[in-house]
């Protein structure tokens, strides 16, 4: 599922393949590689996205506190 042109200052868009997660961020339009353990992290990012919440705060709490997303090592 592709998430693109969100309306966020922080990320430009998000890809999400089963557990892989790339996400675009705006500031360096570098692409940076996850995995989710969460398997509902695409209905909980849907529902964030149609609430006008901050998709920048959801992903960093994915990533920072609650480790939903877990950054693939290259």
């Amino acid at each position: 599922m592709n998430f693109v042109n969100l309306d966020s200052t922080a990320i430009s868009d998000i890809n999400v393949e089963g557990t892989a997660v790339a996400i675009t961020f705006k500031g360096s339009n570098k692409t940076y590689n996850y995995t989710t353990n969460d398997a509902n992290f695409v209905n909980s990012l849907e529902k964030v996205i149609e609430s006008n919440q901050s998709v920048g705060r959801f992903i960093n709490r994915a990533i920072k506190e609650d480790q939903t997303l877990q950054i693939v090592a290259v």
